[in-house]
C-alpha cells in the first residue's frame, strides 16, 4: 500500500533522484526480496519485501538516495528508528530492525496490508459510530507513545492505517520529538508535498506548532486527532472559525463537546491526556440518549411515583439480591452488545494475540482469542482475531462461526466480511463471496478488491474484474498476479496458467447457515 506506508515528505525538499529499482537495491540486502518500490517523500523511500529467513512480508524503508551521506539526514533517521524501537503497541507499525547497508539508512518495518484514512476517506463517508470506532485505538497507541515521552507531532489520515482485519495503526514517527531533548523541532510537510510548518502537517498542526520558539507537547497530538475526528465527521477540515459538527451532519451534541475541546487552541484546555479523550470519544458513542429537559408538574409525578415504588423495591431487593448471587458467574457474559475489553489482563491478552497474528503465528495466536472471547464474548474485534487466526491456522469451521459472531454484533464489520468472503472464495461459492467482497470494498479493503477482481476474472466477467484490478493499480497494491489480472481483464482473455494462479485449489465443504438464536 504506497500511500499508506510512504514518509513523510519535507516542504523544502532537496532535489529528489529517481529511487533505486528493486534489482539495484537487491545486492545490499541479501537477506530480503525486495518486491516492488511502494512511493518516497522527502525523509525516504519504502519498498515492499519479503524477509526469507521468516518468510514475511516487511516494508523497507531507506533514506532519500540523495541525502544518504548528510549527516543532518542521518541524524534524523536515526532518531527516527530508536522512537518506534522503543514503542511496542498493536496500534503502531512495528520496527523490526534498523541500521545502515549500502550507504544506505533503512528502518525495517511491518507491512500493513490495507488502506490508510486518507485512502478510506477518498471511497466514502463514515458514519458518525465508524468515525468514533476509528478514534480509541489511536488514542491508545498516542498513550503509549506519550508515556514514553515520545510526541508524534503528525497525526492526520495518511498517516493512519487500516489493516484489512479492521486493526488501526499510527505509522511515520519520523518527526517525534523526544521530550526533553534540546534541539530545534524539524519541519516536514505531508505525503501530498504540502507546506510544512515546524515539525507537522499545517491542515493538521496545533497552534503551538506554527509559533515560532513554542513549547510543543503531548497535547499536539490530540488537536491533530481533534482535526481528523471533525474530518471523518463533517467531510472536512475545521475553519478558522470552528463550526461545530452538529451545525454540519446529524450528531449527537456530545460528540461536539468532544471534538470542540480537543481543538481548543489553547493547550491546557485540551485534554489533558490521550486516555482522557478517548474515555469521552466511548462515552459520546455510547447508546445513551441526550438528556431533555422535563416539565415540572411531570417532575413532581415522578418523584411521587417514586416515593410510591420505595417499598415495592425494598421488599423485592432481597430476592434480586438473591439471585445476584447465583447470577453473578455469568455476569459478565450478559454484558451489553458491543461492550469493549476492560483494561487490564484482558485487553492484555488480546493485544498479544494480534501481536502473535500480525507476526505470522496464527496457531499461537487462537488459543489467546479463544481464552479472550470467554471473557469479553461481545467484542466484535476479539471475535475477528479469532477468526482470522483460526482461518489462518486451517480451522475453517471455527473462523466461519467466529466471523459470523462478528457480522453479528456488526454487520459491517470490514475484517470479518473480508475473512467471509475468503472463505466462500475458497470453497468456489463465487456468489456469497462476492457478496462478502461488495460490501467490505467500500470501506477500503483491498483484499476485497483483490478478491472481486479474480471472481469476476474467473466468471468471464472482464469488465467488472477490469474495474476493481484497476483500483489496486490505482491504489498501488497490485502486486504481479493482480497486475497479470488486469492485463487479462482489458485484453478479455483468461489463460490456463493465470486461471490456475487465481482460482482456488479443491473447493471445501459449504459453510453452514448460522443457527437462529432465541
Amino acid at each position: 500500500m504506497a500511500e499508506a506506508m510512504q514518509p513523510t515528505r519535507e516542504g523544502e525538499a532537496a532535489a529528489a533522484q529517481p529511487p533505486l529499482t528493486p534489482e539495484e537495491l537487491a545486492p545490499h540486502f541479501p537477506q530480503l526480496e525486495i518486491l516492488a518500490c511502494l512511493g518516497r517523500g522527502g525523509m525516504g523511500v519504502v519498498y515492499r519485501a519479503r524477509q526469507k529467513s521468516l518468510n514475511r512480508v516487511v516494508a523497507l524503508k531507506l533514506l532519500a538516495p540523495e541525502r544518504a551521506d548528510d549527516p543532518a539526514f542521518a541524524a534524523r533517521f536515526e532518531k527516527e528508528a530508536q522512537a518506534l524501537a522503543a514503542l511496542n503497541h498493536p496500534h503502531i507499525v512495528a520496527v523490526y530492525d534498523f541500521g545502515r547497508a549500502g550507504g544506505f539508512y533503512y528502518l525495517l518495518m511491518e507491512y500493513v496490508d490495507g488502506v490508510n484514512l486518507r485512502q478510506l476517506l477518498r471511497t466514502r463517508r463514515l458514519s458518525p459510530r465508524e468515525a468514533l470506532a476509528i478514534v480509541p485505538p489511536i488514542c491508545d497507541a498516542l498513550q503509549c507513545a506519550h508515556d514514553h515521552g515520545i510526541v508524534h507531532r503528525d497525526i492526520k489520515p495518511e498517516n493512519l492505517l487500516i489493516h484489512r482485519s479492521g486493526v488501526v495503526k499510527i505509522a511515520d514517527f519520523g518527526i517525534a520529538k523526544m521530550i526533553g531533548e534540546s534541539g530545534t523541532a524539524v519541519a516536514e510537510g505531508s505525503t501530498g508535498g504540502s507546506q510544512s510548518v515546524a515539525a507537522g502537517t499545517p491542515d493538521y498542526a496545533a497552534p503551538e506548532q506554527r509559533a515560532a520558539h513554542a513549547d510543543v507537547d503531548h497535547r499536539a497530538d490530540i488537536y491533530s486527532l481533534g482535526v481528523v475526528l471533525y474530518e471523518m465527521l463533517t467531510g472536512e477540515r475545521p475553519a478558522e472559525k470552528i463550526v461545530a459538527p452538529s451545525k454540519r451532519v446529524q450528531v449527537d451534541v456530545r460528540i461536539d463537546e468532544v471534538v470542540l475541546r480537543a481543538l481548543e487552541k489553547e493547550p491546557a484546555l485540551r485534554f489533558a491526556s490521550a486516555t482522557e479523550m478517548r474515555t469521552q470519544v466511548e462515552a459520546a458513542a455510547s447508546e445513551e440518549k441526550p438528556k431533555r429537559k422535563i416539565p415540572g408538574w411531570l417532575v413532581a409525578v415522578i418523584i411521587v411515583l417514586g416515593l410510591l415504588a420505595t417499598f415495592a423495591a425494598v421488599v423485592f431487593g432481597a430476592a434480586v439480591w438473591y439471585w445476584q448471587l447465583q447470577a453473578a458467574p455469568q455476569k459478565h457474559a450478559e454484558s451489553s452488545r458491543g461492550a469493549v475489553l476492560p483494561a487490564g489482563s484482558t485487553a492484555e491478552l488480546a493485544q498479544r494475540g494480534w501481536q502473535l497474528w500480525q507476526s505470522g503465528r496464527p496457531a499461537e495466536a487462537l488459543p489467546i482469542f479463544r481464552e479472550v472471547a470467554e471473557q469479553a464474548p461481545d467484542d466484535p474485534n476479539v471475535w475477528n482475531g479469532l477468526g482470522w487466526s483460526a482461518f489462518n491456522s486451517g480451522k475453517t469451521d471455527e473462523a466461519v462461526r467466529a466471523f459470523q459472531k462478528v457480522l453479528a454484533i456488526d454487520p459491517n464489520h470490514m475484517g470479518a466480511l473480508n475473512g467471509v468472503g475468503q472463505i466462500h472464495f475458497s470453497r468456489r461459492e463465487y456468489a456469497e463471496a462476492e457478496v462478502a467482497f461488495l460490501k467490505a470494498a467500500p470501506q477500503g479493503a483491498s483484499a476485497a478488491w483483490y478478491g472481486l477482481a479474480r471472481i469476476y476474472l474467473l466468471q468471464g466477467k472482464f469488465a467488472d474484474a477490469e474495474k476493481w484490478a484497476q483500483m489496486l493499480e490505482d491504489s498501488a497494491q497490485a502486486d504481479s498476479v493482480a497486475k497479470k489480472m488486469l492485463e487479462a481483464a482489458k485484453a478479455k482473455s483468461l489463460s490456463d496458467g493465470l486461471r490456475a494462479t487465481i482460482e482456488p485449489s479443491e473447493p471445501a465443504p459449504a459453510i453452514p447457515s448460522p443457527k437462529p438464536t432465541n
